[in-house]
């Protein structure tokens, strides 16, 4: 018997704009990169690109000695100075903007790529496995510091346009998580910005294997599972 697709949920989803444009922050901001991929892993990004803010992982512990911040990294406590260039007061300043108070967080609430983040590649030999001649696709699902603070403050969420990664909110990247629509090896698809909706039933009670469809021009994040089977016709 066939398999027959359902939509087991829909989540919110910001990508890049259509056509590249140069960021405020001094980077390239493109269209996301449309394909089927295959979901690789989940974790706490670092990054060495933006180091200002994201060299240091989400949640890392902060704290001060001798007058001198220290942050834990890579399982050692280190100066703070070694990994970014940003400044106590911007620092403050920064934690001033997202939650209201200008202070020294005791972790790390800046990383551009938020607590968590789902990686995915494309799988050239089809055995779903990220091998040695594949590699992790640069663009990401992930969450924002700004997303992050008003999900801690009970505020709304308002999805920001990325520089080509897929922007979620926290909760909703969470419940994808808990629920295996982000589990590795999964199907991940980028669809074309012109691409609409498909017309499929929704049942939240739709089976693995999920699938992830991204619909960049609609803002939206499909999980793609199987329709369940019917219950046994009473006697």
């Amino acid at each position: 018997m066939a398999r027959v697709q359902v939509i087991v949920a829909t989540y919110a989803g910001k990508g890049g704009p259509r056509a590249a444009v140069m960021g405020g922050d001094g980077f390239e901001a493109g269209p996301t990169d449309a394909g089927k991929y295959v979901l690789a892993s989940v974790g706490k990004h670092s990054s060495s690109r933006y180091r200002d803010w994201s060299r240091i992982r989400w949640g890392s512990l902060l704290r001060e000695r001798g007058g001198q911040l220290q942050v834990q990294h890579d399982g050692r406590w280190v100066r703070l100075g070694s990994l970014t260039p940003v400044t106590r007061e911007q620092i403050m300043d920064y934690h001033q903007s997202l939650y209201g108070t200008a202070k020294i967080p005791e972790r790390w609430v800046f990383n551009d790529f938020g607590h968590v983040t789902c990686y995915f590649f494309k799988d050239r030999n089809g055995n779903r496995q990220l091998d040695a001649n594949e590699k992790i696709h640069g663009e990401f699902f992930h969450t924002t510091p700004p997303d992050e603070a008003a999900t801690a403050q009970g505020l709304p969420v308002t999805l920001a346009p990325s520089h080509g990664c897929i922007h979620v909110k926290p909760v909703e990247i969470d419940e994808m998580i808990k629920k295996g629509y982000m589990k590795r090896g999964n199907t991940i698809e980028i669809h074309s910005y012109d691409e609409g909706l498909p017309a499929l039933e929704k049942d939240a009670k739709g089976t693995k294997p999920f699938e992830v469809h991204f619909y960049p021009g609609r803002d939206t994040i499909l999980i793609l599972g199987s329709k369940p089977p019917a219950p046994p016709a009473g006697r």
